[in-house]
Parts: C-alpha cells; structure tokens; sequence
C-alpha cells in the first residue's frame, strides 16, 4: 500500500510519462527532461493505470540520456488524487510488539 501511495504522491507532484512501444515508465525532471524510474515504481504505475487510477493523457516531446523522441503523459484523475490526500492524512497503525 505505501508503494502505491508513493506513486499517485509523484504522479501528483512530478507527473510520469510512458515512452516508446514497451511504455516504459520515465519521470519528469525539468522542461521536456525526463529520467526512467526503477522497476517497482514502473509496475506500480502499470497497475494503476489498468485499475483507472491512473490515465494516459496526450504525447509530448521528451528528452531522455542521449534520446529524444515522443511519450504520452500519465494523469491522475481528481477521484484518485482525493483518495490519495485522503490516505496521507489517515494516522499509521500502531506496530505490534
């Protein structure tokens, strides 16, 4: 759950875009700059996206290493933002001893 979590707070913030025919999942750094994200968090977004708790929007342009090249964008529709501000604002459970 805290991945999940972790993932619609840096589509929120950052925002994601998916590039090239695998749709390989790459972060927004700066402009049209763009850096993929490990493995988990590329899943996690596949996930969401499958579930419709997340979007795919429209292509823009990117940057990424040498390349350059177009990617679609990932949004997060207002339900699930709501959702997630809810889930940051409910307290952890307390650890077993």
């Amino acid at each position: 759950m805290e991945l999940i979590e972790k993932v619609l707070r840096a589509a929120s913030r950052v925002g994601f875009v998916l590039v090239g025919v695998r749709e390989d999942v790459y972060k927004r750094l700066q402009d049209d700059e763009v850096e993929r994200v490990p493995e988990h968090i590329d899943a996690a977004v596949h996930q969401l996206i499958e579930a419709k708790w997340l979007e795919i929007g429209g292509t823009h342009h990117v940057r990424y290493d040498r390349y350059q090249g177009p990617a679609r964008s990932v949004l997060i529709p207002t339900r699930s933002r709501r959702t997630a501000y809810r889930w940051a604002a409910l307290q952890p459970l307390p650890k077993a001893a």
